[in-house]
């Protein structure tokens, strides 16, 4: 059996199964409804991979999903960065005047604004999920409903799209983290990340010194988030992005340093760096 079932939240055509198809234009897209049941569905076997969002360009980090991925224990092993592009979205005939109602996930609406307030005639309605809008306009056919989805999504259902790019912000953008059953380190040629959460000593200044030694060593840091220490009230965790690989002579050195300060350090996952130029494209479904 090929390994390539990749689990993903949301509905066929979801702007996940975009980012899977960039990942990998081969593979098998495995819907789930919540972020915690792609987590359930690579554990089972029942996907050989899970992609999950993990921060936006625009809206910033999905906090929980670094929750999720550690508690799993499963290790990251890759990453993809996918564009987020709205298309206004109806079933074949109708027009952009022709439409009464549109569709969508409250965050996509929030960042069409400028566009959608030019459809006076139209009322904008929130829905659970911007595929899963686009299958509504699909499963009603009525030429005065709408939906902003993507181009995959548009594919997805047979419906057409009535406007290209109606976002606000030409530069949103969202990164997606893939998780496996099993870590896969990166070719040695290839530029690599490390994913790093640490728990540091509950005192002043544990935090700067910490990321002193990373300064140092010349590591480049790229990503710096602090979630809730679930076993301690108002103490943090810290999760750290790193170009590098786990194994590298200065990664191995800024591990013994942070040790030696009383770090307790849990490895997420040693993968590829995503250069968005390498891809292939996604594929239509």
């Amino acid at each position: 059996m090929p390994n390539n079932r990749i689990a993903f939240q949301g509905e066929p055509g979801a702007y996940s199964e975009e980012a899977l198809f960039l990942l990998r234009p081969d593979a098998v897209s495995v819907p789930c409804r919540e972020f915690r049941d792609v987590v359930s569905a690579t554990q089972e076997g029942r996907a050989d991979f899970g992609l999950l969002p993990i921060e936006n360009s625009l809206v910033g980090s999905i906090a929980t999903n670094y929750d999720l991925i550690a508690d799993s224990g499963l290790p990251i092993v890759g990453e993809v960065v996918s564009p987020v592009h709205h298309c206004l979205l109806a079933i074949r005939g109708s027009t952009r005047d022709a439409l009464r109602r549109v569709l969508s996930h409250p965050v996509a609406l929030a960042q069409c604004e400028r566009f959608l307030s030019q459809l006076a005639q139209a009322e904008v309605v929130a829905f659970y999920d911007t595929a899963g809008a686009a299958a509504e306009v699909a499963r009603r056919n009525d030429p005065g409903l709408g939906a902003v989805a993507g181009a995959l999504a548009a594919r997805r259902y047979g419906l057409e799209i009535l406007v290209e790019r109606i976002e606000d912000e030409p530069h949103n953008q969202t990164r997606f983290l893939l998780i496996a059953r099993q870590a896969s380190p990166p070719d040695a040629q290839v530029p690599a990340k490390t994913t790093l959460r640490l728990r540091l000593p509950h005192r002043p200044g544990t935090l700067a010194h910490a990321l002193t030694p990373f300064a140092e060593a010349g590591l480049n840091l790229t990503k710096l988030e602090s979630r809730p220490d679930r076993a301690a009230a108002w103490q943090y965790l810290f999760y750290l992005d790193v170009e590098g690989r786990i194994h590298d002579p200065a990664m191995q050195r800024v591990l013994a340093a942070l040790r030696a300060q009383g770090a307790e350090i849990t490895l997420l996952g040693d993968y590829p760096r995503f250069a968005a130029h390498a891809t292939k494209g996604g594929r239509g479904g």
